[in-house]
């Protein structure tokens, strides 16, 4: 089983680099013509609309691989001062609260993005469900990553800092 979740999470993790690389490559370009053609005297009205929906991307995505490669914030102060037992207790009870938020988040955002289908961009006349469909798209890929960390860490006797979802301090976990 967890064998099958590092998969999916490796899979999501692979997915969602590929799309921030797509966004950041768009955002670099789009800034570089731009910069050109303001320089020339005839700005680009659409070139700023689209970076934003870019960089909309870049957030919400983003939050995914930060996600699996442990690079979001963590306060593991107080849980390096507990016990094995207390520890694993207090990560299984966060982890559980951070998939209910995301499931929730993801609910609200896609019915949120279906919405917007009729909107279009102020300039580039694209519907919005475009850029909207990033924030229920990034929920769900740290769906996947905390399924998986969540199954590690009910699984995982010894070795926490795999399934942690920060990379945080190297102190030492008390027995």
């Amino acid at each position: 089983m967890i064998n099958i979740l590092k998969k999916a999470s490796d899979l999501t993790y692979t997915i969602a680099k590929w799309i921030m690389f797509a966004y950041v490559l768009g955002v670099t370009i789009l800034a570089i013509v731009g910069v050109f053609f303001r320089i020339m005297g005839s700005a680009l009205s659409w070139n700023e609309e689209l970076m934003r929906w870019f960089l909309i991307g870049i957030a919400y995505i983003g939050a995914s691989v930060a996600l699996k490669v442990q690079n979001h914030i963590g306060i593991e102060y107080f849980l390096l001062k507990m016990n094995k037992r207390t520890m694993k207790i207090a990560i299984i009870v966060g982890y559980i609260a951070i998939i209910v938020f995301l499931v929730i988040t993801t609910k609200y955002t896609f019915q949120t993005a279906l919405l917007a289908r009729r909107q279009y961009g102020a300039i580039l006349r694209v519907p919005m469900i475009w850029v909207k469909m990033n924030l229920p798209l990034g929920s769900i890929f740290m769906i996947v990553h905390m399924t998986y960390f969540f199954a590690g860490i009910l699984r995982e006797k010894e070795n926490f800092r795999p399934y942690m979802i920060s990379g945080g301090q190297e102190g030492e976990i008390k027995q």
